[in-house]
């Protein structure tokens, strides 16, 4: 292995390092129909004593959106700041965000755009927090 220990001693004195994590229960930040074109904020998730972050996007609508997931120091989307880069959600498509430590804001959120007008159909974000 290259310092002075075997491969064999080395995987001998590996123990397992018990770490669950223990997800919560989906938290829906949106849902909505969206018939207009803008930009929309949905609410945000306490994301302060998890470890990993995922977000779950659903669209049913007729038009795509764009995805940009968003985080702040406090609850609120005014002042939040992009994580990342905008992400396309296609018509009845559906997309997943997993943030980790990297990414860390204690709350996080998406703003969603559209730049088509959609007739039909709704929007709907969850977030799942693992602790």
């Amino acid at each position: 292995m290259g310092f002075g220990i075997s491969w064999e001693r080395f995987t001998a004195t590996l123990t397992v390092i018990p770490a669950p994590w223990i997800a919560k229960a989906a938290e829906t930040l949106y849902n909505a129909a969206i018939t207009t074109i803008g930009t929309f904020n949905s609410t945000l998730v306490n994301w302060s004593n998890g470890k990993r972050l995922i977000i779950k996007v659903e669209n049913t609508l007729n038009q795509d959106v764009l995805i940009q997931v968003i985080g702040n120091t406090s609850n609120s989307a005014t002042g939040a700041t992009d994580i990342q880069g905008p992400l396309p959600c296609v018509a009845g498509g559906n997309i997943t965000i997993g943030l980790a430590w990297d990414d860390w804001h204690p709350y996080i959120g998406v703003e969603i755009t559209t730049a088509v007008a959609p007739t039909t159909g709704s929007l709907i974000v969850t977030a799942t927090v693992q602790e």
